[in-house]
C-alpha cells in the first residue's frame, strides 16, 4: 500500500494517504479526548451521581448544591430522587445510591459514613383555627388528649420514633388518627382538621396551607439531615461531591 507519490517536483498523498492521515488525525484527537476525561474521572469531576434525598432536602439544600458543584464540574451528570430514609438506607448499602441526604437518626449502620449537615427545631403544626394557633410557644403537654397525625413509621423508624418519644417524655400517649409518607401531607392532613403534627420547622415554611407553626417550649431534640455515603469503595467523583457539599453546607451552618 502506497502513502505517497514521489517525483522529481514533489511528493504528494495517495488516496490511501490520505485516508490514513485523516483517520490518524481523527484517532490522536480522541486519543487526547480519552486522557482529558481519564483525568477528570481520577480527580473525581467526571462522572455519574445517583443522589437521594428527602421532601425538605429538595427544596433547598439539593438545588442548590448540584448547581454550584455543576458550574465547577460540568461535565459530571446527576441522577436525582426523592426517596424515603429507609430505602435511602438500604440503597447505599446495596450500592444502588451514591449520596444520601436523609433524615437522622437511622440506628448504626457500620457500612455507611454518616455526617450531619442541617439542623433545626420541631414545631408543633396546628389548624389556623386551633385555640393553640394564636400562640407563638406552647408546652406539649397542652395538647394532651388530642388526635395527630404522624409520619409512617416504614419510611424512617428513627424519625418517627423520636418524635413519639418527645411526647412520651411529655407524658403523652398519642392517638394517631392518620399517617402519612410524605410530610407535605402531613401538613394537608392538618390543615383538614384531621389531627394535630410535630413537624421539622423547614417542612411548614413554603406551605401554603392553611396551618400554623408553634414552637415548642419543652426541652426536645433537633431534626437532623445527614449527608450519607458508604464506607466501601467508591468513585472518586462521590468523594469529591461529598466533600463539597460538607464544605457548603457547613459554611452555611456556621453562618447562623
Amino acid at each position: 500500500m502506497r502513502l505517497f507519490e514521489r517525483n522529481r517536483r514533489k511528493t504528494t498523498l495517495t488516496a490511501a494517504g490520505v485516508a490514513f492521515r485523516d483517520n490518524a488525525a481523527a484517532a490522536l484527537s480522541q486519543l487526547d479526548q480519552a486522557i482529558y476525561r481519564a483525568r477528570l474521572a481520577a480527580n473525581g469531576r467526571l462522572g455519574l451521581l445517583r443522589i437521594g434525598f428527602i421532601s425538605t432536602a429538595g427544596s433547598e439544600i439539593v438545588p442548590n448544591l448540584t448547581r454550584q458543584f455543576r458550574e465547577l464540574n460540568p461535565e459530571v451528570e446527576f441522577s436525582l430522587r426523592a426517596i424515603p430514609t429507609a430505602d435511602q438506607v438500604h440503597m447505599l448499602e446495596t450500592g444502588s445510591l451514591d449520596v444520601g441526604l436523609l433524615r437522622l437518626p437511622i440506628g448504626e449502620h457500620s457500612a455507611l459514613d454518616v455526617v450531619t449537615v442541617h439542623r433545626e427545631p420541631f414545631v408543633l403544626v396546628v389548624p389556623a383555627s386551633h385555640h393553640l394557633a394564636k400562640r407563638k410557644r406552647v408546652r406539649l403537654s397542652e395538647v394532651l388528649g388530642q388526635e395527630f397525625v404522624m409520619y409512617e413509621r416504614t419510611y424512617a423508624p428513627g424519625f418517627h420514633d423520636l418524635i413519639f418519644g418527645m411526647l412520651r417524655g411529655a407524658g403523652i400517649v398519642p392517638n394517631v388518627s392518620q399517617t402519612a409518607a410524605e410530610l407535605s401531607t402531613l401538613i394537608s392532613l392538618v390543615d383538614a382538621h384531621l389531627g394535630i403534627a410535630i413537624l421539622p420547622a423547614s417542612a411548614v415554611k413554603h406551605s401554603v396551607a392553611s396551618v400554623f407553626a408553634c414552637d415548642i417550649a419543652d426541652k426536645i431534640p433537633m431534626s437532623e439531615i445527614a449527608i450519607v455515603v458508604s464506607k466501601q469503595a467508591r468513585s472518586a467523583v462521590v468523594d469529591n461531591f461529598r466533600s463539597f457539599a460538607l464544605t457548603k453546607l457547613n459554611r452555611a451552618r456556621n453562618a447562623f
